[in-house]
């Protein structure tokens, strides 16, 4: 009974080690997408890469994203692409990038992952303004440094509720602000960290 006991005893790591991929997985399957969570997501990623910060641990990593001035980022790129998306013209923007809106462009056929149009929003600095075009159809623009709203689209992907990549693209904005698109001006997730304050006297 003894000898039984300790030949079991000793067996059970390998066992363990034989254990069904399946069972192994599970633990860290990809959740289902929640469209409800996606304005708030995509929002704080967002204002993570222009602040070179996130509020949220980890919300940053892994994520991919590529821009027409920088092309494909690294993390060590994280410097270049803050300023990229928060100063134009040697100036930082005069209220930083903000998400409008999300547009599902997916059938939401893979219940983990999603892809969307994201319109967003920046108040950056020009040296010059538009004026119209000459008569020739070429546009007229004359000396003139000030702020001026700007906008673009971007294609946003979500492995689960997490973002995986972003890619600038400005000839989706028409298609981002068509029928179906969701409102993510003032979004907030309900199921992010509270954050806590330290009690201070005046």
């Amino acid at each position: 009974m003894t000898v039984r006991h300790r030949t079991a005893t000793a067996l059970l790591p390998a066992l363990l080690l034989l254990a069904p991929p399946a069972v192994a997985t599970s633990v860290v399957a990809t959740p289902s997408h929640r469209i409800d969570r996606a304005c708030a997501i995509a929002a704080d990623v967002l204002a993570g890469l222009v602040a070179n910060a996130s509020p949220r641990p980890n919300a940053l990593l892994g994520v991919s994203v590529t821009t027409d001035a920088l092309g494909t980022a690294t993390w060590e790129d994280n410097a270049a692409l803050a300023a990229e998306l928060g100063s134009h013209a040697g100036q930082p923007d005069r209220v930083p990038l903000r998400l409008l809106s999300l547009r599902r462009l997916d059938d939401g056929g893979d219940k983990t992952r999603a892809l969307y149009v994201a319109t967003v929003e920046r108040d950056r600095w020009e040296l010059t303004r538009y004026m119209g075009d000459d008569g020739l159809l070429m546009p007229v623009y004359e000396p003139d440094p000030h702020y001026e709203t700007s906008r673009n689209a971007w294609l946003v992907t979500f492995r689960g509720n997490q973002v995986a990549t972003l890619r600038e693209a400005a000839e989706l904005w028409a298609i981002g602000r068509g029928d179906g698109a969701i409102d993510c001006r003032g979004a907030i997730d309900p199921e992010a960290p509270i954050p806590v304050s330290a009690p201070h006297s005046d």
